[in-house]
């Protein structure tokens, strides 16, 4: 994707693929499938600028708008590849996981939500018309099929059928959805969806995050096999930041603040543009009301609202909403309100921020 030009120093010819940071040799698909938004969305912002109709740059930006809730964005941009691309599964896909999205969001009134299922089917069948095993559209159907209700054609009978279908397609991607229908029923399958998924992929950083998370969240000793998922995942690939949100929540949750400060170092070290570590250790010393540890909890959610937030992570509005929380356990009770008043403001969506603007006043 770099210019193959070279910047010339003197006497000497540099490629300029040696002053550019390591992740710019990446590809844009690869950095948007490890979740680094950030680092990918400048390259496919130039791919597109020198080649605007670019169905995969098209697809990789509609990606990158839908990590930052813009979902507007995103589908203009997917709407464009299908215009240019009516034969891309790929370009199909994008667009029906884009209405997936809206159709599950809160935003959209009950009319715009039944034009928007029209617009899903007829995305899903066209996928699957040009490849009857696009994962993506197969996962898709199975969620719209068990979250709506019979009269708008959901069935869960159906849905699992289609679960199924993912896990042969993609098993991670096929346990991760199966437990996370299952979580809506039956919590006490979750556990056994996520093993399964490791040992159908034993390289697979997600299932390895998958478990671990599931073992955390079961609470007790098993805080120590979340550790250790998470370990293998950062095995398997040290430069994601995910493994290293695992254990901020393991270290946080434990009082093991020694680690917990080694594994920030870790993180910065491998993913120094997501301070997503930080928000979840601060987010975890709230929830389990650590009250010596406020002051760091503060800290960290500081320096997270001092740089862009990474795709998929926290938004700047909960930042500041968290932040006022740790502020009014602080007994900081004025400066708490601004926080959670801007918090609020930033984000009307979050009802809980206007709650605790109200409860503070």
């Amino acid at each position: 994707m770099l210019p193959s030009s070279l910047i010339r120093l003197g006497k000497c010819a540099v490629p300029l693929v040696l002053l550019t940071p390591a992740w710019a040799q990446q590809s844009p698909s690869r950095l948007i499938a490890e979740q680094h938004y950030r680092r990918a969305e400048p390259l496919v912002l130039a791919e597109l600028a020198r080649r605007p109709q670019d169905i995969e740059a098209l697809i990789e930006l509609s990606t990158i708008d839908w990590a930052y809730g813009e979902l507007d964005k995103a589908q203009d941009a997917a709407e464009k590849a299908v215009s240019l691309a009516d034969g891309s599964a790929a370009a199909h896909a994008q667009l029906l996981n884009i209405l997936g999205a809206k159709l599950a969001g809160k935003r959209a009134s009950t009319m715009e939500k039944v034009s928007l299922s029209r617009r899903f089917h007829k995305e899903a069948d066209r996928t699957l018309e040009l490849d009857p095993n696009n994962v993506y559209a197969n996962e898709a159907l199975a969620r719209y099929d068990w979250y709506a209700p019979m009269l708008a054609g959901g069935d869960k009978t159906k849905s699992m059928q289609l679960v199924g279908e993912v896990i042969r397609i993609d098993s991670t991607r096929g346990y991760a959805l199966k437990a996370e229908l299952d979580a809506t029923q039956d919590s006490g399958k979750v556990l056994t969806d996520w093993k399964q998924a490791v040992a159908a992929a034993p390289q697979s950083y997600a299932a390895h995050i998958g478990l671990g998370k599931c073992l955390l969240s079961a609470g007790g000793e098993n805080w120590k096999g979340a550790e250790e998922e998470a370990r293998k995942a950062i095995a398997i690939d040290a430069s994601r930041s995910a493994a290293y949100r695992l254990l901020a929540d393991v270290y946080a949750g434990t009082g093991q603040w020694q680690k917990l400060d080694s594994t920030i170092r870790e993180a910065h070290a491998a993913a120094p543009d997501d301070l997503g570590v930080e928000f979840a250790a601060a987010h975890t010393i709230l929830d389990k009301n650590a009250q010596t540890q406020f002051a760091r909890a503060e800290e960290y959610l500081r320096n997270y609202l001092n740089a862009p937030a990474e795709g998929l992570e926290p938004s700047v509005a909960m930042a500041h909403w968290q932040l006022g929380l740790v502020l009014e356990k602080e007994g900081r009770r004025n400066t708490a309100l601004q926080e959670v008043q801007t918090a609020a403001s930033l984000d009307p969506s979050l009802e809980g921020a206007k709650h605790d603007a109200k409860r503070l006043q």
